[in-house]
């Protein structure tokens, strides 16, 4: 791995926080090229980023404290690492919820041209933590197994996920945001195809992670739990919108 890109004395530029931060302009580039179709101004794209940015942060952060007990601490250093991304989604549609009102748009609307713009940078990101070495996965004998955490063979479940999420971005261009463009899905259908692509992806990765996750559940991790409950929420709410047409 190569946790440290660059070294200049006492100064480290971590590889992790380099593809990162291309993972986040990949994502946003996108999305601002996709502004006249979305019909806002490329100051207000701009806004919605930062907002929704800010609520991501604050919510994989909040939700890693919740999950780890003892991480808490304000320091710059515990603030940099560990973040848990089901409470980055959560707290990235809070604050994008708020901030359409802000600006009298529809939030479903605008979250639909957000979806395949996070799983871009997600699936990008991804390889970052490769690069450092964290979400690493169990033992195996299979012949693509990488040596990490002091096992020489695991599985490369960061390469898996950041696959899955790029195919997960392609699918949700040339499948979902058609069918929403030409009114054949409602507005929030594509962030709907978001949700349950990412909670069947996600599910089914952790069974071979092998990093600590935090408290299992009936065999579950977290993030299944989370996954399971933000797929059986949203095809409650696209049934009870079925019966409500």
């Amino acid at each position: 791995m190569l946790p440290v890109l660059l070294k200049l004395g006492p100064l480290e530029i971590s590889t992790y926080g380099v593809i990162v931060a291309l993972a986040w302009l990949a994502g946003v580039r996108w999305l601002v090229s996709r502004r006249a179709a979305m019909g806002l101004s490329e100051d207000q794209v701009w806004d919605i980023v930062y907002w929704v940015f800010g609520g991501a942060f604050a919510g994989g952060k909040i939700m890693y404290f919740i999950v780890t007990p003892g991480s808490f601490a304000l320091t710059f250093e515990a603030l940099r690492y560990g973040f848990v991304f089901y409470g980055g989604l959560i707290g990235g549609l809070a604050a994008g919820l708020w901030h359409s009102r802000r600006l009298k748009q529809p939030f479903l609307k605008l979250a639909d041209w957000c979806m395949p713009a996070l799983a871009l940078g997600h699936g990008i990101g991804r390889f970052g933590c490769l690069a450092a070495g964290c979400c690493y996965g169990r033992h195996t004998d299979l012949p693509w197994g990488i040596a990490l955490a002091g096992d020489p063979s695991r599985h490369p479940t960061q390469v898996y996920e950041a696959v899955l999420n790029l195919l997960l971005f392609g699918a949700l261009v040339r499948w979902a945001l058609p069918r929403a463009e030409d009114g054949r899905w409602r507005p929030g259908g594509v962030l709907a195809a978001y949700i349950l692509g990412y909670a069947a992806l996600r599910f089914a990765v952790e069974f071979l992670r092998g990093d600590d996750r935090g408290a299992f559940a009936a065999g579950l991790s977290p993030s299944q739990w989370v996954a399971l409950a933000a797929a059986a929420a949203t095809l409650a709410a696209l049934a009870f919108r079925r019966k409500s047409k």
